[in-house]
């Protein structure tokens, strides 16, 4: 009886285990397709922009605003 009972739990931990990989893998899934907008192509001209940047080609862009402080 002990074993059953044993093997029985067991079986409901292993269930548990892959219901919640399950979900993870679900929810990974669909967050990527939420998130993930860039095409191949676009993809593409983001590496060469990023390229560019670290060969200074380009430089990143900076606000051309200030902040003040304000005196109390």
């Amino acid at each position: 009886m002990n074993q059953v009972s044993e093997a029985i739990t067991s079986m409901f931990g292993l269930i548990l285990i892959a219901a919640i990989g399950y979900e993870l893998r679900r929810r990974r899934k669909r967050l990527r397709e939420l998130y993930n907008v860039l095409d191949h192509e676009d993809l593409a001209v983001v590496a060469d922009l990023d390229e560019m940047l670290k060969k200074g080609v380009l430089k990143t862009y900076v606000p051309d605003f200030e902040f003040h402080e304000t005196t109390r």
